[in-house]
């Protein structure tokens, strides 16, 4: 047996390499079964047997030496894992007809090709807050949601694997110009469980795979065409309402005893559909009346001419985007604000270290593109604008906007927007966006909503503290959605509003929802009067009031059969206990737990072994008795 480390040939009995002491006991990287001397295949489940090369361990050293510091910064905080179970979305970029290519090269020239194509790669993973677990020749496995987690890992893998072929591609060109092969590569997605080892010094990681959840994202490759992204239906399901995709049906699997659904991804969409619960399940808006009045009275004022303010506060899936949409609605019902006036701005989850990212949300939102317009649309709709509004004089707007969104510019505007002194560049986007707001203003009053600020990028920040003065002289309404996460860059934002707005400043705190009202909600969704009470007491005290979560168990109880539509009418199937959590609330609440310091994740973690409930004396004694 040839030590994978040292390359020592060893005898076959021989369980540690006598030369280098590696352990040459194989097991299978999926099921964890003990492998046979020279087995290619796990007898078990069928996952291929490929051992870590020293070019292997050495290219992930190079790769992980190259992690952003505030991911590392995660990854080290998240502290020993040992032992704990986490469902991870893994993504698989896989070199297309490797052996074939590799063939048609010297070693040294192919193993340069592919360094270099895994450090195009890496970036991207890293930037969505992906981590590398594992290169194994020609493929790189990256997971998202451990050792470090969020509420959107699902759509964060997808979104970096259609940025990674978006790199392949372009990629591909310079390899064929300079060595003639055609380079392809694609990336294929699951999510399922896993157990994640303590992250080393050096930020590597072992892993143990669930139920085929690394072995199945590395076998649908087999039905991807080069250069296309796959997800199979673990993944699908979370991701579905934000990308365009094509259901290429049902294919075999070896190691699985049934057929696999599997999705390519085409795109993002450019209007995300729904994203929690049933599309079928609706229910007008539950006890929010007292919020709404609010927000609609400063539509008032600002249609008389005044400035204001509102602060949306609340906790996860309270509902502040569903009161954010119902003021909308019912403003235009009112004709209280100009069509086009209505302008949101959205945070992204993996945005705080994009540089303006809001801001220019916010600038899509006026001129009227998705983010996935083309430069061609987005260049001809801020012209547009920018002529309309301020004529002649557009010059002192249109070229510093255009540099925001990374317009290519010509002549006047190129010279003008070339400004290499960071800071004088920000008061530029400062003065343009400022004129902006106050043209648009000039025509008819203007509600500025701002979402998730709690994911907004520290120079957003900075420069819309700047514009909330705007309030005191402009029929201007700044409406600043946030979850009460107070360390985050986007809460200066809150504070500031608090400081500078006085009786300008409404402050909204989005609370659980009562019990009678909950109780509401569920007969809403469901239109069941005759609900059982046992059901319904299991989804009031999974929810604690909180609509998202409402929705959420009911969406798993409709999947489960507990709840069933039948004869166009929802009817109580078959029987159920207890509730776990759903999968889309985990990554939401393994997310926030992984922002709490060590000592306080691991009292959670006693706690949660403890009970739902139980005297604060019991926790106290348990601890003790752990070291904790």
């Amino acid at each position: 047996m040839q030590c994978p480390r040292c390359q020592t040939e060893n005898p076959a009995n021989a369980r540690f390499c006598p030369n280098c002491g590696l352990a040459l006991a194989r097991k299978c990287s999926n099921c964890q079964s003990e492998l046979p001397p020279g087995a290619r295949f796990c007898m078990h489940c069928g996952q291929p047997i490929l051992e870590q090369t020293p070019a292997d361990e050495d290219r992930l050293s190079r790769l992980t030496a190259a992690v952003p510091d505030p991911l590392v910064r995660k990854m080290r905080s998240a502290g020993d894992l040992s032992g704990e179970r986490r469902t991870v979305t893994a993504l698989l970029v896989d070199v297309v007809a490797s052996t074939a290519l590799a063939e048609q090269l010297d070693v040294e020239t192919w193993t340069g090709l592919m360094n270099n194509a895994f450090d195009r790669i890496a970036p991207t993973v890293y930037r969505y807050e992906g981590t590398i677990a594992r290169l194994l020749g020609d493929s790189l496995l990256a997971f998202f949601g451990a050792p470090v987690a969020h509420e959107d890992d699902a759509v964060r893998s997808v979104r970096a694997a259609l940025e990674v072929i978006a790199l392949a591609k372009q990629y591909a060109q310079e390899v064929e110009r300079t060595h003639g092969i055609e380079f392809a590569m694609c990336a294929c997605i699951n999510t399922g469980p896993v157990v994640i080892g303590p992250v080393s010094d050096d930020l590597k990681y072992e892993y143990t795979a669930f139920g085929g959840a690394v072995n199945l994202t590395s076998r649908i490759k087999f039905a991807a065409q080069p250069m296309s992204v796959l997800v199979s239906e673990n993944t699908y399901r979370f991701i579905a309402p934000l990308f365009e995709s094509q259901d290429l049906g049902l294919i075999e699997v070896k190691g699985m005893s049934e057929p696999v659904r599997v999705h390519q991804v085409i795109a993002a969409k450019a209007t995300p559909g729904r994203t929690r619960g049933f599309a079928d399940l609706e229910s007008p808006m539950v006890g929010r009346d007292s919020e709404l009045t609010a927000l609609l009275k400063l539509c008032e004022a600002v249609r008389v001419g005044l400035g204001r303010a509102a602060l949306v506060i609340g906790e996860p899936g309270l509902g502040k985007t569903r009161l954010i949409n119902e003021w909308r609605i019912a403003a235009e019902a009112e004709k209280a604000i100009p069509k086009g006036h209505w302008v949101v701005g959205r945070c992204l989850s993996y945005g705080q270290a994009l540089a303006y990212h809001l801001l220019i949300d916010v600038l899509r939102a006026v001129i009227g593109v998705p983010e996935t317009s083309g430069e061609l649309e987005t260049h001809a709709a801020l012209l547009a604008l920018t002529q309309d509004l301020f004529g002649e004089e557009m010059m002192k707007v249109y070229p510093y906007l255009g540099h925001l969104l990374s317009l290519k510019l010509e002549g006047e505007a190129l010279e003008r927007s070339q400004i290499s002194d960071p800071q004088a560049l920000q008061t530029k986007y400062l003065v343009a966006v400022r004129m902006l707001l106050q043209a648009l203003a000039k025509r008819g009053p203007v509600v500025l909503v701002l979402e998730d600020l709690h994911w907004a990028d520290a120079s957003s920040t900075e420069l819309l503290i700047k514009l909330l003065p705007l309030v005191s002289s402009e029929p201007i309404l700044f409406c600043l959605v946030a979850r009460p996460d107070r360390d985050a860059p986007g809460w200066k934002l809150v504070t500031a509003a608090r400081e500078l707005l006085g009786g300008s400043l409404t402050d909204i705190i989005m609370n659980a929802l009562s019990d009678t009202d909950t109780r509401k909600l569920v007969a809403n969704l469901l239109a069941i009067e005759a609900l059982p009470e046992r059901v319904r007491v299991l989804i009031l005290k999974k929810a604690e009031g909180n609509p998202f979560f409402i929705e959420e168990v009911i969406r798993m109880l409709i999947e489960r059969g507990v709840i069933a539509y039948r004869n166009e009418t929802w009817v109580v199937g078959a029987k159920i206990e207890e509730l776990e959590i759903p999968d889309n609330l985990q990554g939401l609440l393994l997310a926030r737990i992984d922002r709490l310091p060590a000592e306080a994740r691991h009292t959670l973690l006693v706690a949660s072994v403890i009970g739902r409930n139980f005297p604060v004396k019991v926790l106290a004694q348990v601890l003790e008795r752990s070291g904790g």
